[in-house]
C-alpha cells in the first residue's frame, strides 16, 4: 500500500515537468523551429546549450530574451547579427557566461539556479521571421535529507508535523515508514517537505524516512524515530519534590522541638540545684522561709574579744620588779 502511494506521488510530480516540456514543444510547433537542451538535465555550475534547429533559410540575425516576449528590449539578453561588428551585443538582461552561436543557439556557462525560467529566441531568416521558447531547469545534486519535528513534543491526540530538510528547491519528496504504513489522513505541505499527522496516537509511532529526488540525483534520510511523549514523569517529579519538601519541614520542626525541650530541661535542672549554703542544696519546691530559718541570725550580736596571751607581758607592774630585786 505504501509503495503504491509513493508511485502515485511520483507520477503526479512528473506531470509538472511534462506540462512544461509540452508547452515548449507546442510553441515551437507553431513557429516551425525546435529548441533542445544539451544536456537534457542541466546542473548547477555546469554549462548548457539551448540548441536551435528547423529554421528555414539562412539566419541573418537573432535575439534571445528572458521570458515569452521577443519585442521588449528590457528583457533582452543578447543580439547576434552577422552583418554588424561586433556581431554580438549584450542587452539589459545579459547573463554572465552567455554567448550566441551562428546557428541561433545560446550557450550558458556556469549555470546558477537563478537562471531557471523561460527563454525565447526571435530569428530573422532569409525566408521569414520565426521564434521559439523553451523552459530551462537547473538542477542541484541533492544533499542527504534530515528529518526534524516542527511541532514540539508529540503528545497523544495532538497535531504532529515532520519536516524534511535538504539543499534544493526543485526536488520531489516521498515519505515512507519502515515499520508500518503511513497513517491515514496525513497532510502534505510545501511540496511534500512537511508531513502532518492531525491526531497522533501510539499506533502512529515508528521510524519514518523521507526521500528527495530530481532528474539527476536522489538521496534518502536516516530513519527518524517518532514516539509518543508522556508528561507523566514530569508529574511524578513534582510529586517527589513536594513530598521531599513536606518531609524536610516535618523533620525540621521535630528537631526544633527536641532542641527546645533539651534546653528547657537543662534550665529547670539548674534552677532546682541552686546552692544555698556550702555543701548544702535545697529543692526548689521547699518553702523559702525554711531556708532562711536555718541561717543563724548574727545581726546585733557582739562577739567577746579574746584577750591575747601576751597581754600580761606588755605592762609589768612595779611589784614584779620588786620581786626580781630581792
Amino acid at each position: 500500500m505504501a509503495r503504491e502511494r509513493v508511485t502515485a506521488a511520483r507520477a503526479l510530480c512528473m506531470r509538472g515537468y511534462l506540462l512544461t516540456a509540452l508547452f515548449s514543444v507546442w510553441i515551437n510547433l507553431i513557429y516551425g523551429i525546435n529548441i533542445q537542451l544539451i544536456p537534457k538535465n542541466p546542473v548547477v555550475n555546469q554549462s548548457v546549450t539551448l540548441r536551435v534547429s528547423g529554421v528555414s533559410g539562412a539566419i541573418l540575425s537573432f535575439s534571445w530574451y528572458g521570458g515569452l516576449s521577443d519585442d521588449d528590449n528590457m528583457f533582452l539578453i543578447l543580439t547576434y547579427n552577422l552583418s554588424s561588428y561586433p556581431v554580438e551585443k549584450r542587452g539589459p538582461l545579459y547573463i554572465p557566461g552567455a554567448r550566441g552561436l551562428p546557428d541561433g543557439s545560446l550557450k550558458i556557462s556556469k549555470l546558477s539556479t537563478a537562471y531557471r525560467g523561460i527563454f525565447t529566441v526571435g530569428i530573422q531568416a532569409e525566408s521569414f521571421p520565426t521564434k521559439g521558447s523553451i523552459y530551462l531547469p537547473v538542477f542541484e545534486l541533492l544533499t542527504k535529507p534530515v528529518i526534524s519535528i516542527a511541532s514540539g513534543q508529540p503528545e497523544e491526540y495532538k497535531e504532529v508535523t515532520l519536516l524534511c530538510s535538504f539543499r534544493s528547491d526543485t526536488a520531489r519528496v516521498f515519505w515512507s515508514r519502515l515499520d508500518g504504513i503511513i497513517p491515514s489522513g496525513v497532510i502534505y505541505r510545501a511540496n511534500s517537505r512537511t508531513m502532518t499527522i492531525p491526531r497522533f496516537s501510539q499506533s502512529d509511532a515508528g521510524q519514518y524516512q523521507c526521500e528527495a529526488e530530481n532528474p539527476i540525483s536522489k538521496n534518502i534520510s536516516e530513519p527518524y524515530t517518532l514516539s509518543l511523549y508522556y508528561n507523566r514523569p514530569q508529574s511524578n517529579n513534582c510529586t517527589a519534590i513536594t513530598v521531599t519538601i513536606i518531609c524536610g519541614s516535618i523533620l525540621g520542626t521535630v528537631f526544633i522541638i527536641c532542641a527546645t525541650f533539651l534546653l528547657y530541661k537543662k534550665y529547670v535542672t539548674g534552677i532546682n540545684r541552686v546552692e544555698v549554703t556550702a555543701g548544702q542544696s535545697v529543692d526548689r519546691g521547699m518553702d523559702p522561709s525554711q531556708i532562711y530559718d536555718n541561717i543563724p541570725n548574727t545581726a546585733g550580736v557582739q562577739f567577746a574579744k579574746k584577750e591575747s596571751e601576751y597581754t600580761g607581758l606588755q605592762h609589768p607592774t612595779q611589784n614584779t620588779y620588786n620581786e626580781m630585786k630581792r
